[in-house]
């Protein structure tokens, strides 16, 4: 956050312009809040305000005049009593840049329905003799904002403009009062979950795609490049035929990096804007007891469980979420075409998870006892622990041990950089190997169940043959290099929790096995393979 400029001095003539300001606001306000007020609100806007379009946000100048009140109209209707209520408003402090024509005025103001007092900025520019809107946004306190930093902090609020809960906000004022009083929500995430950022900026080299929607390239513009970082004015992020911008493609790293490896963007506003960044490492499921919260294993310090709880950073998981598209079902199954119960689902997710953290056995035992498990729960038959953990596998043939094979063999030949390291051929007497560093692949297999990404809309046994192709996958990799170096794992927790592997399996997969992936079976084979 920038200090204001020298040429920020407070109002002259203060009474006569403090009045002509909360005249202005108070007007501001009224229409907001006026069903029937969309053609007034438009008209004090000058024509870059940022303000509501059918999707988000662009230049009042961009949207015509009729097509604004319409859509202030019907989100104003559908939200009713959901939307925010401002009124009453006092003021309390101004200054302004006679270069510019610009000024900030700061104002209290009353919301009706929670009985809140808040404070809100408002930044003017004089044109023609007129004052215009240009941003308008709640603060915690009154801030030594320039005009220039109240436009960004009201612009980085646009992801709650794509939000519906509580209500579709109808302007920027309404999307930052969102985001500071956002729904109650319940998370529930693994017992020993954690995460706390060590700024390794994996997030921002690895290779994920990232893209936008189009209104993150207002904030852009809007940010103090030849302070902040001379060489970044004028960025322009590529444009996509979905109507996004490009952020980095998979082999960049992100542009908005400084030259220790921070964020630029998250030190221009004092958070992170970008949706995709903001989530990450977390990963969000909605079920009928609220949000369950998953890790990707891509970060390290999720990976080895260093930091705080989810269910101890409730305010923080809140802001994330709204930049998430929470992955949910109406139906749940324990395999394919077999529905179950939340509850039930619930409680035999958590026996999965229990499972693959008993420490006093190897990896593969592990496996194979969630194994017997589904299959058991499948088949009506006795459920039996501790019985499953001595017994011997059953023995497969060669045929299916070679199919197993060719399988991985197509996996591991994915061009990607991780796996261009390793040698194409499977290692000899796979069935006999295990894991090392068995704690970290814990927190990934773990992580890969609870974050839902196969089992939502799909079933605990196909999410759980996926377990077992990772555990493969990674006695692969721990045959070629010991220990594994970083990149491998997270590798493998792109492959798990952010889905990869299931893409990699629909192309890698021998066309008799795509039918048996949600069965026990299919994983009891590639155990033994």
């Amino acid at each position: 956050m920038t200090t204001p400029s020298s040429d920020d001095v407070p109002l002259r003539d203060a009474g006569a312009q403090a009045h002509e300001l909360l005249a202005l606001f108070s007007a501001f306000l009224e229409a907001l809040c006026d069903p029937q007020g969309g053609s007034a609100l438009y008209r004090m806007h000058a024509a870059d305000a940022p303000v509501r379009d059918c999707t988000g946000i662009a230049p009042a100048e961009r949207i015509a005049a009729e097509e604004f009140a319409r859509r202030h109209r019907d989100i104003s209707l559908e939200g009713g009593e959901r939307l925010p209520r401002f009124s009453d408003p006092v003021f309390l402090h101004a200054t302004a840049d006679p270069v510019a024509c610009e000024a900030v005025a700061w104002f209290e103001v009353s919301e009706v329905r929670q009985r809140r007092s808040l404070v809100v900025a408002l930044g003017i520019r004089t044109i023609a003799g007129a004052q215009r809107v240009v941003w308008c946004t709640p603060a915690q306190k009154r801030e030594p904002w320039s005009f220039r930093d109240g436009l960004l902090q009201s612009l980085a609020d646009y992801p709650w403009m794509r939000s519906a809960d509580p209500a579709a906000p109808r302007a920027l004022l309404d999307a930052g009062y969102f985001r500071r009083h956002p729904p109650a929500v319940e998370f529930s995430a693994l017992p020993d979950a954690r995460f706390g950022c060590r700024m390794s900026t994996a997030c921002c080299k690895h290779d994920f795609e990232i893209t936008l929607p189009a209104e993150a390239q207002l904030l852009i513009d809007a940010l103090p490049w030849q302070t902040l970082e001379p060489r970044l004015a004028g960025t322009r992020l590529p444009p996509r035929s979905d109507g996004k911008v490009q952020l980095k493609r998979l082999d960049e790293t992100c542009r908005f990096l400084d030259s220790r490896g921070h964020c630029l963007i998250h030190r221009a506003l004092g958070r992170q804007p970008f949706g995709p960044c903001c989530v990450f490492p977390f990963s969000f499921a909605r079920t009928p007891e609220g949000i369950a919260v998953g890790l990707s294993p891509v970060c390290g310090s999720a990976r080895l469980g260093l930091g705080i709880s989810p269910r101890d950073r409730a305010e923080d998981l809140r802001e994330r979420l709204v930049h998430a598209a929470p992955r949910s079902t109406d139906v749940y199954r324990l395999a394919p075409g077999v529905e179950i119960p939340w509850p039930r689902f619930r409680e035999i997710e958590r026996g999965l998870c229990e499972c693959l953290a008993a420490a006093d056995l190897p990896m593969r035992r592990r496996l194979y006892v969630g194994a017997r498990l589904l299959g058991a729960l499948r088949s009506n038959e006795p459920i039996e622990p501790n019985a499953w953990r001595a017994e011997s596998p059953a023995p497969i043939s060669e045929q299916l041990r070679a199919a197993v094979h060719g399988m991985l063999a197509r996996i591991i030949g994915w061009d990607r950089a991780a796996l261009r390291r390793l040698p194409r051929q499977i290692p000899p007497g796979l069935c006999a190997l295990e894991a090392r560093e068995a704690p970290i692949l814990t927190q990934i297999l773990r992580n890969t169940l609870y974050c839902k990404v196969y089992s939502f809309p799909f079933d605990l046994t196909t999410a759980y043959n996926h377990l077992i192709v990772l555990y493969l996958l990674a006695l692969i990799m721990q045959a070629a290099c010991t220990p594994l170096p970083e990149q491998m794992w997270r590798e493998l927790g792109s492959l798990g929790v952010h889905g990869l592997l299931r893409s990699m399996l629909h192309e890698g997969m021998p066309e008799g096995f795509r039918t048996l992936l949600g069965t026990a079976d299919f994983g009891l084979w590639m155990l033994a393979a």
